[in-house]
């Protein structure tokens, strides 16, 4: 049976990987970004080339590349007071997998538990894994961080490896 225990303490910079893994490599980000660059060229083509100004075209594209950027930054706010107590310091995330079970309490008191049946998605960033929940809840399990155990394990619960 695979187990293992693991302290995890998050930063900005842990936030900001898992966050850019979700949101801005997803392919229809991808496909947003590159529908607003090519229609800001497309504009830029048109004034420089035909001296024609049509800023019309441009604008929904523009708002939805700020819209996503606003959405990405607020996001990753929000994530970060979250792994924050009520004093503003780090919250410290105890993950231990038993029984097919992975489990989480933080330094707060809170728990929580997500068995295998009920992962909808996992991914691996260059810091940490990022476990999805079916009810959108998201553990974010540090790489050093383990206590007890290693990242074969989980990735063995997982299914990854």
């Amino acid at each position: 049976m695979n187990s293992f225990e693991n302290k995890t303490v998050l930063s900005k910079k842990d936030i900001t990987e898992i966050n850019t893994h979700i949101y801005l490599k997803t392919p229809l980000y991808v496909v947003l970004y590159i529908v607003c660059i090519l229609s800001i060229i497309a504009r830029l083509i048109d004034y420089f080339a035909y001296n024609v100004v049509n800023l019309s075209a441009t604008i929904p594209f523009v708002l939805a590349l700020i819209a996503m950027v606003f959405v990405f930054v607020t996001n990753n706010r929000n994530m970060y007071k979250q792994s924050l107590d009520d004093n503003g310091e780090p919250l410290t995330y105890t993950y231990t997998l038993g029984d097919g079970v992975l489990r989480l309490e933080t330094s707060d008191g809170k728990t929580g538990e997500m068995p295998k049946n009920m992962i909808y998605k996992s991914f691996e960033t260059k810091n940490c894994f990022a476990v999805r929940g079916r009810d959108n809840s998201l553990f974010i399990i540090k790489k050093d961080g383990f206590i007890e155990g290693d990242a074969e394990a989980l990735n063995g619960f997982l299914g990854t490896k």
